[in-house]
């Protein structure tokens, strides 16, 4: 994987989630957050549209041509990369046949990323329940993004990590030893073995 230059402001790929969620808002409130690095919303440009509309937000939404040169920032304007909705979609109406969409959001972004075009992502909220009940051959049971992101690169082990301000200006991150367990599964899967692999990899990649 191309390490992204530092001399470059980091471009982070923002998944738009589930489209009958909040996603879509969290998306477009991006527009008024200084976050130090540009980004790039993966959508349906026209989902965002009616939604800002319907918020009343006076948004400009760019197309975004993956491996083309990005215009310079504008305040209230968006850069999208459009990728079309499988089914009409309307607030809190969850239809199962947008989850290829879902995926596929996250898909773009993850090669995004690979190819160092992105340099991280960023995902919205999701639905698991209407992802397998869509019955999707190459995801049976959606879990999280965890290990959908995991099975999708290959990679045997992955850790989360929880990350936050204390209130006190101080910051906590907090390790988890599984993820996306029923609680009764949860003592079996942790064992000697689990928690040195979990530690090694914090070890490893918090010094990098």
């Amino acid at each position: 994987m191309r390490q992204w230059p530092k001399t470059a402001p980091p471009l982070i790929a923002v998944t738009s989630g589930e489209p009958a969620g909040i996603g879509p808002e969290i998306c477009l409130a991006l527009t008024a957050a200084d976050c130090g690095a540009r980004v790039v919303i993966l959508a349906d440009k026209h989902l965002l549209v009616e939604r800002a509309r319907l918020l009343n937000l006076p948004i400009i939404l760019r197309d975004y041509a993956p491996g083309q040169p990005m215009p310079p920032v504008e305040a209230g304007t968006l850069d999208v990369w459009h990728h079309p909705l499988i089914a009409p979609s309307s607030p809190g109406q969850l239809d199962p046949a947008n989850s290829p969409y879902v995926l596929a959001l996250l898909d773009s972004a993850l090669a995004a990323c690979q190819r160092g075009e992105c340099a991280a992502m960023v995902t919205a909220p999701l639905h698991k329940g209407v992802i397998n009940d869509a019955g999707i051959a190459r995801c049976l049971r959606f879990t999280g993004h965890t290990e959908y992101l995991a099975e999708q690169t290959g990679v045997p082990k992955v850790v989360m990590m929880l990350a936050g301000e204390t209130g006190q200006g101080g910051s906590l991150r907090v390790a988890l030893a599984t993820t996306h367990l029923p609680l009764r599964d949860v003592a079996d899967a942790i064992t000697p073995e689990s928690l040195t692999q979990v530690i090694r990899i914090l070890h490893r990649d918090l010094e990098a």
